[in-house]
């Protein structure tokens, strides 16, 4: 795949216009009748002071801004001059967001191949894919880092430029029609920034138009671009070729100096003169006036209202692909991110050696003694309650880092929300047994438990697994790691208030005893009780006295023997419900993401 190869691209090139966009929020307006045109073959920046509405600007054009709630976005954008929607028309154009949003454990060919494999048609050959990929990664000189780890937070990798680059590769994989980047040169140096907008160059030769948002660039990568748009206060400030720019600002009064960078003069004349000033000497050009709308054929809807009427985009690949691919790559980074793995299973070692020393063969004591019983309830609780934290701190730390990723992927149809959540489940669901395998291991024989090792394994494990669940919605809701991290006291103290291990559940208050259903660390706990201190156990026969103590924790704790299969039963229900919640909640939020 050549960059300057017109063939791949020919039949899906397109010249995109808008006219009359206008854009509000809580009736505040961000756009007022802006208007513009990019052509195939043309790259095009956006500038202007910050506010004055270029991602906006970018985000309508690209479907990711539409009617909805407090929001109203009205206008015309034309593509070939034929008026389209831009939310539905959005699986054709390609946008590389101002943040980075790719997996920290894959690298550049992988990120490549992975947009590829799921977006192109479905019978593109994998030789052909290959090919693509290597041809991409030379074009885009990511030769010597093409199987680094891109990295990320606490992950080493790639360069900040190496990965816009990557960024920019994953959505031209596809062969779009129209490619739009929102600030790309932001946080590379000059010379890489230089070298990028060279490649976007390349990418418009295939007759794709490509628009950008950049914030001051030097003179040397600002006359790179074919056409600029200026932008204040949500109106066009000026626009036109890049090297008009000069004379048009002398024409109106405001010469550019000489070996000055005209688009900082323009930047500085906007910023520092007020605007009835500037509308008085000629700026601020009006829809009728610009030359570049006369071709396109805007008159057929010119008041069109962009709603949200069906945001989704259905996904290219098959269900099943979608399935292998996420698999692959959850379980890739599983394996190479050894600092979470370590972390993940360090911190379960060590923390139930430590209740295995303090409560050192508790379970072997007399439990007719209360003294040594409540030691023997107090471990069995405390393990119960780590096994709970263990398996939502995962979530709650990683989640926020990966959310952003699957925002870019779903909304560009790389996949559907059903097989990147049964992915996760398939990867999840092992790695969280062997977590709660090791945790027993440990602890299970210092103690000194009486109970069925592989019951009680199973009964931690559907609490563990509950646990992830409630993280994973925080995670979908929030973010952010901090905040999450912050409102996760919120999560799981009802957890331990409802466990019966502080009050009996029969002394809460009767409005508040639903939440119970809510706690799956209640549920786990029942049947950890069952396990260990069921009449028939060795510990409660020893004596009459230990026989009473047994049917008192579960009496005092509302368990009921008969209704182990009830509890089973709840723990299943929060871990799809949670799940399902989460779902949900990330879809939405992927869909307001435009």
């Amino acid at each position: 795949m050549e960059l300057t190869d017109k063939k791949s691209n020919e039949v899906n090139s397109r010249d995109i216009t808008w006219s009359n966009v206008s854009f509000n929020v809580h009736d505040t307006p961000i756009l007022h009748d802006v208007h513009g045109t990019a052509r195939s073959g043309e790259v095009v920046a956006i500038m202007g002071p910050s506010g004055a509405g270029k991602s906006s600007l970018l985000n309508v054009l690209a479907g990711r801004s539409a009617s909805g709630g407090h929001t109203q976005v009205r206008g015309t954008v034309a593509v070939d001059g034929k008026a389209i929607n831009p939310v539905t028309y959005r699986k054709n154009i390609a946008y590389v967001m101002q943040d980075d949003a790719l997996f920290r454990t894959s690298t550049p060919r992988e990120a490549l191949a992975f947009s590829a494999r799921l977006r192109l048609p479905k019978e593109t050959t994998d030789e052909q894919i290959r090919n693509d990929v290597n041809a991409l990664l030379k074009e885009l000189l990511l030769e010597d880092c093409a199987d680094v780890m891109i990295g990320g937070e606490l992950i080493p990798g790639i360069s900040g430029g190496q990965r816009k680059r990557t960024s920019v590769g994953v959505e031209i994989i596809t062969k779009p029609s129209i490619l739009f980047l929102d600030e790309p040169t932001s946080g590379l140096d000059s010379f890489a920034a230089y070298n990028l907008v060279n490649i976007l160059k390349e990418v418009a030769k295939t007759n794709c138009p490509v628009l950008c948002t950049i914030h001051q660039p030097s003179s040397e990568i600002f006359y790179l671009f074919d056409q600029a748009i200026f932008l204040k206060s949500g109106r066009i400030f000026w626009q036109g070729a890049t090297g008009a720019l000069a004379k048009d600002f002398t024409a109106h009064g405001y010469p550019c100096l000489e070996n000055y960078n005209p688009c900082d003069h323009a930047m500085f004349t906007c910023q520092t003169i007020e605007n009835d000033v500037l509308e008085s000497r000629g700026f601020f050009a009006k829809q009728e006036g610009n030359a570049a709308l006369k071709d396109a054929d805007l008159s057929m809807d010119d008041a069109m209202k962009m709603d949200v009427e069906d945001n989704s985009i259905e996904s290219a690949s098959d269900f099943s692909l979608q399935v292998s691919e996420l698999f692959a790559r959850d379980w890739a980074n599983v394996k190479r991110d050894k600092g979470a793995l370590i972390g993940r299973f360090g911190i379960t070692i060590m923390l139930n050696v430590l209740f295995g020393l303090i409560f050192y063969q508790a379970g072997q004591g007399d439990d007719g003694d209360p003294e040594e019983f409540s030691a023997h309830f107090g471990a069995i609780t405390m393990i119960a309650i780590s096994s709970m934290f263990g398996s939502a701190q995962p979530t709650l730390l990683t989640f926020p880092f990966e959310r952003p990723m699957f925002l870019r992927e779903y909304s560009t149809g790389t996949y559907n929300a059903k097989a990147y959540f049964l992915s996760k489940w398939v990867v999840e669901i092992p790695l969280s047994f062997a977590q709660t395998l090791v945790q027993y291991l440990v602890v299970y024989w210092l103690v000194g438990m009486r109970g069925n090792f592989i019951y009680m394994v199973l009964a931690a494990l559907g609490n563990g697994l509950c646990a992830s669940s409630l993280a994973l919605v925080a995670g979908c809701a929030i973010s952010d790691v901090k905040t999450v991290t912050e409102i996760s006291p919120l999560l799981f103290v009802p957890q331990l208030l409802f466990s019966g291990f502080f009050i009996r559940i029969s002394m809460v208050p009767i409005f508040l005893r639903w939440a119970q259903y809510l706690c799956a660390l209640k549920y786990s706990l029942n049947l950890i009780l069952l396990i260990e201190f069921q009449p028939t156990n060795p510990n409660c026969e020893e004596t009459p006295a230990s026989e009473i103590m047994c049917e008192n924790v579960l009496e005092d704790n509302d368990v009921v023997a008969s209704e182990w299969w009830l509890y089973m039963l709840v723990l299943l229900i929060i871990f799809f419900a949670f799940r399902i919640i989460a779902g949900f909640v990330l879809v939405n939020r992927a869909k307001k993401f435009y």
